[in-house]
């Protein structure tokens, strides 16, 4: 008897030994283990660089001897050889009756919207109708920056929310006539002013419209700067230009190491900040060679001219790429004997190695790309960042 309890003693003693040291060596490997992790997450990078120098546009100063000039044309505003671009006057009498004629024409329009309102939206079911379309015309003359337009909008929406019933076909014919009578007193000392070729006007003359596409010919980093410093004084009764070709041009200066991501006949996407709300696609022209660490590059842009017509000498963000994919963090990445790049997810609980594509590599992450492969990296994998002896199906806590 006390023989068998010798044994049992003694298996009990072996097994409890085998368990403690079982878990001393789980608990040191807990207290030990260093694997630290990340999140997959999806991303988008930009690789842009940095440029400054000037717009070139292929332009024509307007002039007037006479002193006092009335615009017609906002600025932006597409305009036909022969059209009316301003009024130029004499006199100030001139111009104080231009201003008049002005006012009257909105007068004129204000009280034909309420005449036309009130007969043709007596009922409530056309006034909301008409209400309906003058609120929507209002708004998208203000989001697409017609303002050439708005006052229109505005007026026609004011007829029919307020009462305008006052308003009479006889107060609409007595207006007409002050129009009448002064268009017709003007002949003596007012000129019309027009268009001897078509193009897009603009009140911003700068001094720069002496330069044209034929200035950017074999340019250097110092053949933009002579650029930037070649403006000269605008010429007297100048009032405006046409801009004659839909392209432009930005010449600019860029370190030979961004200047390097582009190729000729490529694109890119210039941002220009706060002169304008959204990037521009621009062909690149020319590179010109590097010199002391700068290269010369011209822009050639076929959009968005209208809307920066107010730019010269400006600075821009140059995006050569996008890229959109998984950020991965650079010491998650590794490479076996045959070159192929991978790294470690806990799956499970289990160690698995997904094989991956880098697509950009930054200083301290990389992106890699978004595969449709049944064992590829997904979005929300714990990826191993670092840690030791990683092997294929390691049990990980």
């Amino acid at each position: 008897m006390k023989r068998t309890d010798t044994v049992t003693i003694i298996i009990a003693l072996v097994l409890f030994l085998a368990v403690a040291a079982y878990a001393g060596v789980y608990a040191y490997g807990a207290l030990t283990d260093q694997t630290v992790t990340a999140e997959a997450a999806v991303t988008s990078v930009t690789a842009e660089g940095t440029a400054s120098g000037i717009v070139v546009r292929s332009e024509s100063v307007l002039q007037s001897a006479e002193p006092y000039i009335d615009i017609s044309v906002p600025d932006g505003t597409k305009v036909a050889a022969g059209e009316t671009i301003a009024t130029a006057m004499s006199s100030q009498t001139g111009l104080e009756r231009a201003a008049r004629i002005h006012e009257l024409e909105l007068e004129i329009a204000r009280v034909s919207a309420a005449v036309d309102g009130i007969s043709s939206a007596r009922d409530l079911t056309a006034r909301d109708a008409q209400l309906r379309s003058a609120v929507l015309e209002l708004a998208g003359c203000v989001a697409r920056r017609e303002l050439d337009r708005l006052d229109a909008a505005a007026l026609n929406l004011r007829c029919l929310t307020f009462d305008e019933s006052e308003s009479s076909q006889a107060e609409l014919d007595a207006l007409q006539t002050e129009l009448s009578s002064l268009r017709s007193s003007s002949s003596s000392d007012t000129s019309f002013l027009t268009a001897s070729f078509s193009g897009v006007f603009s009140t911003a003359v700068d001094g720069y419209e002496h330069l044209g596409p034929e200035d950017l010919q074999d340019l250097t980093p110092d053949g933009v700067m002579g650029l930037v410093e070649s403006r000269g004084e605008s010429p007297d009764g100048a009032y405006g230009k046409l801009v004659t070709d839909y392209r432009w041009y930005f010449a600019a200066v860029m370190p030979d190491a961004d200047a390097a991501n582009l190729t000729v006949g490529g694109y890119a996407n210039l941002d220009f900040g706060r002169y304008y709300g959204s990037g521009v696609s621009a062909l690149v022209q020319s590179i010109s060679p590097g010199h002391n660490g700068s290269t010369a590059v011209v822009f050639m842009c076929d959009t968005a001219l209208a809307d920066t017509l107010a730019m010269r000498e400006v600075s821009a963000s140059v995006v050569f790429d996008e890229y959109d994919g998984i950020r991965v963090p650079s010491q998650a990445l590794h490479e076996d004997e045959n070159g192929r790049e991978y790294v470690w997810v806990i799956t499970a609980m289990q160690l698995e190695r997904k094989e991956v594509t880098v697509i950009y590599s930054g200083d301290d992450f990389c992106v890699v790309e978004r595969e449709a492969a049944p064992n590829a990296l997904r979005e929300g994998n714990e990826i191993v960042v670092s840690g030791s002896d990683l092997y294929e199906g390691k049990l990980m806590d």
